[in-house]
């Protein structure tokens, strides 16, 4: 199989990564886009743009009449600053981390199912292996920890693992994802009735592992403090983030500013080197 970057850059340089979904009644929906993909000078990672455009209509206010009802409509398929966001991905074969900005309209979920949807249009197209390409939105562990502080009566633990990114992790669990021909393998923990699970134990934390990889997605139920009777936490709703400089419409300067905060993110992701003595 070729390397990560090299499918990457296949997928860029092919035009081919749009999908279209249909909405109800069969007719088109949102269209989905990446473009304007480019490798830095290094090699490393790649920028580019994700949107959607969809059908809208357009009202022209008739300044004669000094009406909304008589002003000119016309429809079109047009995107705005609100489908539109800027991305960039690391393409070392052992990192492959992604990071984009988010609007109030294209949030993390919805990131990731539009450039799932267009990466594998494209591989289909293509003819590329795998045919099936996966976005994991990840989760740092000292989330999991905090909430943990604020709401320690855990009584369910939902986990669902993942083939590891670039899916060379095969322990047991995965040995026998594979084995059955599964991609996903779910367990849920459940106290009994008015108890709690024991959070501080090992195997809990154990259980939590993956998810600043995106390899895990986890959902957890606890009662509430202060009145609140119930608190849940799910790993898709606390992706990790961080605060930019406002790019406003200026796409060429959010994908610098993106690449910028991936590249600072994956630093500090990577452990420190080490002198090796003679």
């Amino acid at each position: 199989m070729r390397e990560f970057a090299d499918d990457m850059r296949t997928l860029a340089d092919s035009h081919k990564t749009v999908h279209t979904v249909k909405s109800t009644g069969g007719r088109p929906g949102r269209r989905w886009v990446a473009a304007d993909m480019a490798s830095t000078a290094d090699g490393d990672f790649l920028t580019g743009l994700l949107g959607f455009s969809e059908q809208q209509q357009h009202v022209t206010f008739d300044d004669e009449t000094f009406s909304w009802l008589k002003g000119e409509v016309a429809d079109s398929d047009s995107a705005s600053e609100q489908t539109i966001v800027p991305f960039a991905v690391d393409l070392r074969e052992h990192q492959r981390w992604i990071g984009f900005a988010t609007t109030a309209r294209l949030q993390p979920q919805t990131f990731r199912t539009g450039f799932e949807s267009v990466l594998n249009e494209a591989v289909s197209a293509l003819g590329l292996v795998p045919v099936n390409w996966e976005v994991d939105l990840v989760t740092s562990g000292s989330r999991i920890v905090e909430w943990l502080k604020q709401n320690p009566k855990v009584h369910m633990l939902r986990r669902t693992l993942k083939f590891t990114n670039p899916g060379k992790n095969l322990d047991e669990d995965r040995q026998q994802m594979r084995a059955l021909a599964a991609n996903r393998k779910t367990e849920v923990f459940k106290a009994a009735r008015g108890k709690t699970l024991n959070v501080e134990s090992d195997e809990f934390r154990d259980k939590l592992y993956g998810t600043d990889t995106g390899d895990l997605h986890v959902v957890m139920e606890a009662r509430g403090a202060h009145g609140v009777r119930e608190v849940k936490f799910n790993s898709d709703d606390t992706v990790d983030d961080s605060k930019v400089e406002d790019f406003g419409t200026n796409l060429a300067r959010g994908t610098e500013t993106v690449l910028a905060a991936l590249r600072e993110y994956v630093t500090a992701k990577e452990p420190p080197a080490q002198t090796q003595l003679a």
